[in-house]
């Protein structure tokens, strides 16, 4: 197994509101991946994103062991991801300056072959396999509501005044709904998680191209962070990239 993480401000916001974890627990042979996106304010948004990913990793972790099925790591990310929605919650009920703030979360437990994602926002889950890119996970926001009902083309929803609109987050009330979806991973799929400052300045195709030929993962990571800001760097733009196969040496 090798992993890799990166973040960084972009070139027009002033902060970085995102956070993200990286665990390797190689006696179980698994990897827990995390990214979230903070919104609320300057402040506000850095602590939500944090404040969840800790809260997430730290309930996750725990119950990791060897031969998890899917059911039990399902079953993990679900609790997860509702203990850091309502330490989100309290946190901004019980101090005035983080009233409404919140964060996307998407995570990964991966064993052997075997790879559960849950979702909560527009941060995503793609995967890369034999060259091309599959998106993994469906966004909770407000232009893909319309792209599902027809109303909106994915073109359109790409350049739409309301595209960081979301329709569920972390931390913005006492439970959340998150999804929950399940995948067989080859040795050289690389599984990517990534805040929407990559996927809103970079076209999927070009994400696989750059991972594709990248040398590392690491390298990846950094020319995919060099791409989004070439393009702009509208947003905070972090990156996860996991691969089954191989190591870091």
């Amino acid at each position: 197994m090798i992993a890799y993480g990166s973040t960084n401000k972009g070139m027009v916001r002033p902060t970085n509101q995102d956070n993200y974890a990286v665990e390797l627990f190689d006696q179980a042979d698994a990897a827990l991946l995390v990214v979230c996106d903070g919104m609320g304010g300057a402040s506000a948004g850095n602590v939500a994103s944090r404040y969840a990913i800790e809260r997430f990793v730290e309930e996750v972790r725990q119950e990791i062991q060897p031969g998890m099925d899917n059911t039990y790591m399902e079953d993990l990310l679900r609790v997860g991801a509702q203990y850091a929605n309502q330490s989100v919650f309290e946190l901004s009920i019980q101090n005035p300056e983080f009233r409404g703030m919140g964060t996307t979360l998407v995570g990964a437990l991966v064993q052997g072959e075997n790879a559960v994602l849950v979702n909560v926002g527009d941060s995503r889950a793609y995967l890369l396999r034999d060259g091309g890119v599959c998106q993994l996970t469906e966004d909770h926001s407000y232009v893909q509501e319309m792209v599902r009902k027809g109303k909106l083309t994915p073109e359109q929803s790409r350049n739409h005044p309301h595209r960081n609109l979301i329709t569920r987050a972390i931390g913005v009330d006492t439970f959340v709904d998150s999804d929950l979806f399940d995948y067989t991973l080859g040795e050289d799929d690389v599984l990517l998680l990534c805040s929407d400052g990559l996927t809103g300045m970079v076209e999927d195709s070009e994400i696989a191209r750059i991972i594709r030929d990248a040398a590392t993962l690491e390298q990846a990571a950094g020319n995919l962070i060099a791409s989004a800001c070439e393009n702009g760097g509208a947003d905070n733009i972090t990156v996860v990239l996991f691969r089954r196969g191989g190591s870091a040496e």
